[in-house]
């Protein structure tokens, strides 16, 4: 998707999830007594919901960082769109696998031609403040996301050209290439419903009063706690068997897994160092592979990254094995943006092997035998630089000095994205609702990742062929062409290893599904008898 020409379009915050990870080794390679405890990263199902599941009970997450507002378009991370889950439906659900389902649209069907789809909504639902949730509130809430001044959700929206209101209940989208990427787009913050009489209502971004969820925001203290009351006769009951939510707010690791030991808490999320208490516990695991990975980016326009050569060079000096052992196997050696069970993924692409001797020998094939020096920012968090250093000792190995240079989370997408004055980046690439978001940030000539402008006429037209399809299967063998180009040439975007993600909860707790795009929600979870 490419920056409109008729209308201005905000380029996209930067998709970075913050998830330190506070290893407790410095090393990956460690054996025997103090080695650092492997993870099992097979899926594992959180347990069910019982049939006579409490619905007066209330359930408590504990989660790292804050919200940044509480209005869909003036969110700054993705991160955000957790809190706003509870108190905005979308029009349609991504569901845990990634694949769209209906919400407030209850069915929807593309032209013949795939440009535009049809969605019809669902009947006599109102949003929080009494305004009658229609097709005329559809169009004013896709409006405002794709044109209003600083929208986070403009870029996601960019190919959509006109919504026609049919009737009450049918909208008609049109979009400039195809409407197929835009049904699972709309199933994040791009989707989310909100009453018109509520757009930019002073303190709405505070304490929304016009949602269309399955609760109302109650209480928010910010650093602390965020707490959700359920909507009398909300649309899906099944959607909302819990009478309130708390969301917890703590950055100290230990706090969040003691408050889950505790009952504090009922549910967090574990990172790499919380592995063994956790199972020492006793407490519930579950987990499920993501579309999240760690990637080192990489500026063409700077340095030596604009040789095919040098980038192959690179890709396989990383030791992406010691980089999974750092991080206890919950990151998995890759070689592609996304996991091979993940449609838009390439099964003939496979984690380069680390080989030092064949980096060397490509670095010669450049003109560049004695190597060269760049720079790397990463995110000023433990795991980052740990990982950062691993890397630094591989490029080294093969004559390539790289400097680490540890950075605040925005000044990061700013130097990178904006200024484009570094020449490379350490971050977790954040799954998206949909995998063209992602690709036409990183593999157009203009994407907002891609500040050198790298272009391959092959991977842009297997991109466009892509985005052009009208459903999953049409559009897995454009990524399949897009994917192995990109490993064809070294794109200047290296996967590392794809993230597993691991949560934890006690025994009453039934439903929670840990999604693949990463998003945290609590649609369906029940305190089970």
């Amino acid at each position: 998707m490419r920056p409109s020409t008729t209308r201005h379009v905000t380029p996209r915050r930067f998709a970075v999830l913050m998830l330190p990870l506070l290893l407790v080794a410095a090393t990956a390679c460690g054996a025997g007594t103090g080695a650092i405890p492997q993870a099992d990263t097979g899926p594992i199902d959180c347990p069910p919901v019982a049939p006579r599941a409490d619905r007066d009970a209330e359930l408590t997450w504990i989660y790292s960082v804050d919200n940044t507002s509480f209005d869909p378009d003036k969110i700054t991370t993705n991160n955000s769109q957790m809190y706003l889950y509870p108190v905005y439906d979308s029009l349609v659900h991504v569901d845990a696998a990634g694949e769209a389902e209906p919400m407030l649209a209850e069915s929807w069907k593309l032209s013949p031609d795939g440009r535009s789809v049809d969605m019809r909504l669902i009947p006599g639902w109102r949003y929080h403040d009494g305004v009658a949730f229609d097709a005329e509130s559809v169009r004013a809430n896709l409006l405002r996301h794709r044109d209003s001044e600083g929208s986070f959700n403009a870029n996601r929206l960019e190919s959509l050209t006109d919504v026609q209101v049919l009737d009450e209940r049918t909208v008609r989208l049109v979009t400039d290439a195809s409407a197929g990427p835009l049904i699972t787009i709309l199933g994040g913050s791009a989707g989310m419903m909100m009453s018109p009489a509520s757009f930019d209502k002073p303190g709405e971004d505070v304490k929304p009063t016009g949602g269309s969820g399955p609760y109302t925001m109650s209480r928010y203290v910010p650093g602390d706690r965020v707490e959700y009351t359920r909507v009398p006769g909300y649309w899906n009951p099944d959607a909302a068997r819990l009478a309130k939510m708390t969301y917890l707010i703590s950055g100290d690791d230990n706090a969040r897994l003691n408050a889950v030991t505790t009952g504090a808490a009922d549910v967090t999320f574990l990172r790499a160092s919380m592995l063994r208490p956790a199972q020492e516990s006793g407490l519930t695991i579950c987990q499920q592979p993501s579309l999240s990975s760690y990637t080192l980016n990489l500026n063409t326009a700077r340095s030596e990254f604009g040789n095919e050569k040098v980038r192959q060079a690179m890709n396989v000096a990383v030791d992406r094995q010691s980089i999974s052992l750092l991080v206890s196997g919950l990151c998995q050696p890759a070689g592609q943006m996304f996991p091979d069970f993940y449609y838009a993924s390439s099964k003939n692409v496979t984690p380069p092997r680390h080989d030092p001797e064949r980096a060397r020998q490509l670095l010669a094939e450049a003109g560049l035998p004695d190597g060269f020096s760049f720079d790397m920012e990463v995110v000023n968090l433990d795991v980052y630089q740990q990982i950062a250093q691993i890397m630094q000792a591989n490029f080294a190995e093969v004559g390539i000095t790289m400097s680490i240079t540890p950075v605040d989370l925005n000044k990061l997408a700013e130097d990178f994205s904006v200024s484009k004055s570094v020449d490379a980046i350490l971050f977790e690439q954040k799954a998206e609702s949909d995998a063209s978001v992602l690709t036409a940030e990183y593999y157009r000539p203009d994407g907002f990742n891609n500040p050198g402008g790298f272009t391959d006429p092959e991977m842009v037209a297997a991109d466009e062929a892509a985005s052009r399809g009208a459903t999953p299967a049409d559009r897995a063998p454009q990524f399949t062409k897009l994917f192995d180009r990109v490993a064809e040439v070294q794109a200047p975007h290296i996967t590392l290893c794809n993230l597993t993600t691991p949560y934890v909860q006690n025994a009453k707790v039934g439903g929670v599904e840990i999604y693949a795009d990463a998003s945290r929600q609590f649609r369906g979870a029940a305190i089970n008898p």
